[in-house]
């Protein structure tokens, strides 16, 4: 399910080093949410980046909402979870 797995020191939860996720990092960031602004200064500076293969996803009718939400329900509040959107270039979840 995964095309690739990377850990990066990334600072600045809200906004991110790596081009490739700047646009949905941004996105994300960009409407105020007051549950999740004031908890950013607590987050790691490392974050795990998975890449996920499209192929395989659209073969087992995933969404990348139902990934990442998975996850994001298993580690509950242990875990950050954003993710790009289906129609993108690279299917991306990032987890701090």
């Amino acid at each position: 399910m995964t095309a690739a797995v990377e850990i990066w020191y990334d600072p600045d939860p809200s906004s991110t080093i790596i081009a490739e996720d700047a646009v949905f990092v941004g996105s994300f960031f960009a409407i105020h949410d007051e549950e999740i602004e004031p908890k950013l200064h607590l987050q790691s500076p490392w974050l795990l980046r998975l890449e996920l293969d499209r192929a395989k996803m659209i073969d087992r009718k995933l969404t990348m909402a139902y990934v990442a939400g998975r996850i994001a329900e298993s580690f509950k509040t242990d875990l950050f979870v954003i993710w790009s959107e289906d129609d993108t270039e690279k299917l991306t979840i990032r987890m701090v």
